[in-house]
């Protein structure tokens, strides 16, 4: 068998824990499928030299060869971004998107070199253009990036999100879909969209029952599950000296890690008030449970401004009591490292879902603020722990306050079942390794 060539898409965005284990494990997967008979790229992710520096640094280091993003974001030709953009900046990313949806359409229809040269002067760009014709098959990294809410801009997030798909069934490679929650999917035309694209998927999975469910109901029939691909981590053999000592040895001293996000609540009519709720629910609990030592976990430093862990992890912060022990676990850690750190831990309240799923790899019974889309509730309730799954909408310090002690008393039952999940995790990849071969045999 000649070398099987993959290429793993959307992007790699090591500033984003989550994501980044995502694609990693991906990685692994194929390698594991084809061992040395395999070569992998990885599309990188940013919209300046620097940015893409610092969102593959870690990856390039981890030894994975990395290829230049063809499809980019439209607000790469903003200068001054910020947490929240201008009219003036909304425009000038509207008329960059026209102009990269023109020339990515036009490729599309012709898919050949000379066409490609004609739009893309760049040398990194050839590469990896080359590289994605030589491939056998695209690879979609887990994660849960198809779900729109009705904007203006929303079929152009699909497409730009869905794009190699599109190109990939044009030039006849194999798909394969690593899982995703999928949903909710507002308006006739994206819906059509979605169905047409991951119909022609050659191996598709999603992460839990509900977007199973759903895509079923916007007539996608060929799903099946698979764990989230956060289940398959592992920490490293060899710990780094940091991660070692950032959790405390104090004794009978209860060790809570929270991870938290700045969080605009797209859907609410009044998103300032519902933030406020959601810092002062979790600032209240660490007040009444000083006795406990608290741990501000920065999954997230990117990749743009406004998704930074540290925004959220500072308001909390203000509206501490001086009673309160804490400490911000911040610095260049990757997802593997950042496990070694929630195995110190006794509990955690996680925002972040991969924080969850990297406690619970760990072994650390943890509680989830669900928000946008299926995958907290939906992967919280296929593992029988749906009961420590709040909205973030609706969360409260008693809601709160309820579901910890709750998990407090109820640790060992929620171990067991952690336990009996990791048992089939182990099985479903043995079955995910040899249903990857067949797919490219």
């Amino acid at each position: 068998m000649s070398k099987v060539k993959a290429l793993i898409v959307p992007a790699c965005t090591d500033l984003n824990r989550g994501d980044q284990a995502l694609v990693w494990e991906a990685a692994y997967l194929i390698q594991n499928s084809f061992g040395e008979n395999c070569e992998i790229g990885i599309v990188d992710y940013g919209n300046s030299d620097e940015d893409r520096h610092k969102q593959s640094k870690q990856t390039r280091s981890a030894g994975f060869k990395i290829f230049r993003n063809i499809i980019e974001n439209p607000k790469r030709v903003i200068k001054n971004t910020g947490v929240h953009d201008s009219r003036w900046t909304v425009i000038q990313a509207g008329v960059q998107a026209l102009i990269d949806f023109v020339k990515h359409f036009i490729l599309l229809m012709l898919p050949y070199k000379p066409v490609f040269n004609m739009f893309f002067k760049n040398k990194e760009y050839l590469e990896s253009f080359s590289f994605l014709k030589e491939s056998d098959c695209i690879v979609v990294k887990g994660g849960g990036f198809l779900h729109t809410y009705g904007k203006l801009g929303d079929l152009y997030y699909l497409w730009f999100g869905l794009y190699y798909l599109l190109l990939a069934i044009r030039l006849k490679k194999k798909i394969i879909f690593l899982p995703n929650s999928v949903g909710p999917i507002t308006g006739i035309s994206n819906r059509t969209f979605v169905r047409y694209i991951l119909s022609r998927v050659d191996k598709l999975y999603v992460r839990e029952g509900i977007s199973l469910e759903y895509l079923k109901s916007i007539g996608v029939f060929n799903s099946e599950l698979a764990f989230d691909l956060g289940y398959y981590s592992k920490e490293k053999d060899t710990l780094r000296h940091e991660t070692k000592k950032v959790i405390s040895n104090t004794l009978n001293v209860k060790k809570i890690g929270i991870t938290v996000r700045p969080y605009r609540f797209p859907h609410s009519s009044d998103p300032i008030e519902r933030y406020e709720n959601y810092i002062s629910s979790i600032a209240e609990y660490c007040n009444k449970n000083s006795d406990c030592e608290f741990y501000f976990i920065v999954q997230v430093q990117g990749p743009s401004k406004h998704e930074t862990d540290l925004i959220a992890i500072s308001d909390v912060i203000s509206k501490l009591e001086m009673s309160v022990s804490y400490k911000i676990v911040d610095g260049d850690f990757d997802y593997k490292d950042l496990m070694t750190v929630y195995k110190g831990l006794d509990f955690l309240i996680g925002t972040r879902f991969h924080s969850v799923i990297f406690s619970q790899v760990m072994g650390v019974p943890s509680m989830a603020i669900a928000y946008g889309g299926n995958k907290s509730k939906g992967i919280m309730e296929d593992i029988g722990l749906g009961e420590y799954v709040v909205a973030i909408e609706e969360i409260n310090f008693e809601t709160l306050n309820i579901m910890m002690a709750n998990l407090q008393n109820n640790a060992d039952e929620y171990k067991n079942k952690l336990d009996l999940a990791k048992a089939r995790i182990r099985l479903e990849r043995v079955k995910v390794i040899e249903e990857l071969k067949e797919i490219i045999k």
